[in-house]
């Protein structure tokens, strides 16, 4: 865990890697301004610093540009903090390193509300102490997961390399066969996760409304993408720039209004076959289980 700790550290002071615009300027600048390119970044203090909260137990948060310090009466622990996890879209979640150790801050910012709450997944009971206060010690394992998918190469963020591969004969000798071109669910389900084999529900967000928040669960056992051929992510968000600019076409392009018998047909397929929902407070996100809904 120090080693990879270590190298994090000096992949982010080293900088970025090889660069892609010389050839790729246009796409490489849209991507940039994406939320998959801005889901890791070192902590700057953005929405966090200078807030001061109080929680029922007694336990006083106190946040700077370069950490924070957590006070209850004569107790007191100060410590740096070293990556925001989250693009800022919905929420942005701290990850401290302490004694060698990942650590996950107890809160994160949620925008709706432009506050700060309970960060997803930890426990609401009260903290036994400060350093219980401070987060949950990561793993190895959820270390590496969480890593791999918010900063799979040497630059924070998702960025070309992570879909296109390191791509090191492309820069050499640039042309479409020296290159990852992988538009397939399973290369966005490698972070965005997808069905357990060994158990597929036909209706996953029934089993576990918090699967929503991971779209090619509910989008797979589509009857649009099992019933379809190409139909995959990248048909509706572009990944150098999403979302696509008409999402209902691609719906169009199967469903004709007499056949979807559908008055709104044109321009409301998402709004009405796609809903929202916030099965985890302060978050909202789309079911990709395409369907008719019943209520």
């Amino acid at each position: 865990m120090r080693l990879l700790l270590a190298c994090l550290l000096a992949a982010a002071a080293h900088g970025a890697v090889a660069d892609c615009r010389p050839c790729h300027a246009a796409r490489v600048k849209a991507q940039s301004a994406t939320p998959h390119a801005r889901a890791l970044a070192p902590y700057s203090g953005e929405h966090f610093a200078g807030r001061r909260i109080i929680d029922r137990g007694g336990n006083s948060y106190n946040f700077t540009a370069t950490g924070l310090t957590l006070q209850k009466g004569d107790e007191k622990i100060s410590a740096p903090v070293a990556w925001a996890f989250g693009s800022g879209e919905q929420a942005m979640t701290l990850v401290l390193s302490r004694g060698g150790r990942w650590v996950e801050h107890r809160l994160s910012w949620y925008r709706n509300g432009d506050r700060l709450g309970l960060t997803p997944g930890h426990e609401p009971a009260l903290p036994f102490d400060l350093e219980e206060a401070l987060g949950v010690v990561q793993t190895d394992r959820n270390a590496t997961r969480c890593f791999g998918c918010h900063r799979p190469n040497e630059e924070p963020g998702v960025h070309c390399q992570a879909c296109h591969g390191e791509a090191l004969e492309h820069r050499k000798a640039p042309g479409r066969g020296n290159v990852r071109r992988d538009t397939s669910i399973g290369l966005c389900a490698t972070c965005h996760r997808t069905p357990d084999a060994t158990f597929v529900s036909a209706q996953p967000e029934m089993e576990d409304p918090r699967s929503i928040r991971f779209a090619p669960i509910g989008f797979q056992v589509s009857k649009c993408f099992q019933k379809s051929t190409g139909f995959t992510c990248v048909s509706c968000h572009d990944p150098h720039g999403e979302p696509r600019g008409n999402v209902n076409g691609v719906c169009a392009s199967c469903h004709s209004r007499e056949s979807a018998r559908c008055p709104r047909v044109a321009d409301a397929c998402v709004s009405c076959h796609m809903k929202q929902s916030s099965p985890i407070p302060a978050l909202r996100f789309t079911d990709h289980r395409i369907r008719v809904y019943l209520d």
